[in-house]
C-alpha cells in the first residue's frame, strides 16, 4: 500500500475555478513564458492553481513550480491544513523539475 500525499478537498478545489486553457498554457510554457502567466496572478489564485494541478499526475511539476511562488499560509487556505503544508514542503524541497 503506497502513501498518498493529503489532496486538497473538493470544496476547497471548487472555491476558484481554473481555466483550462491557463493550465494548458502553464504546461507548455518555458520558464521565461511560465514566469509571464504567472507573474501578474495574486497568490492565493496562484495557490489555487497549484492546488488544482497536484490532483493531476501530469501536472505535478506545475504544481510544485507553482507553489513555490506562494507562502505556506497561502497554500494551506488554497488546498487544506495537510495538502498545503505538504504542498509548500515539497515545492522547497529541490524536487521541482520541468516537464
Amino acid at each position: 500500500m503506497s502513501l498518498q500525499p493529503p489532496r486538497p478537498s473538493a470544496s476547497a478545489l471548487a472555491r476558484y475555478p481554473v481555466p483550462i486553457e491557463l493550465i494548458a498554457a502553464l504546461y507548455r510554457a518555458n520558464d521565461s513564458e511560465f514566469g509571464k502567466l504567472i507573474s501578474a496572478m495574486p497568490e492565493y489564485g496562484r495557490a489555487r492553481i497549484a492546488a488544482y494541478c497536484t490532483e493531476r499526475e501530469r501536472l505535478r511539476s506545475v504544481a510544485l513550480k507553482i507553489a513555490s511562488t506562494c507562502e505556506e499560509a497561502a497554500l494551506i487556505k488554497a488546498a487544506g491544513a495537510k495538502a498545503g503544508a505538504n504542498l509548500f514542503a515539497q515545492s522547497r524541497a529541490g524536487t521541482v523539475t520541468s516537464h
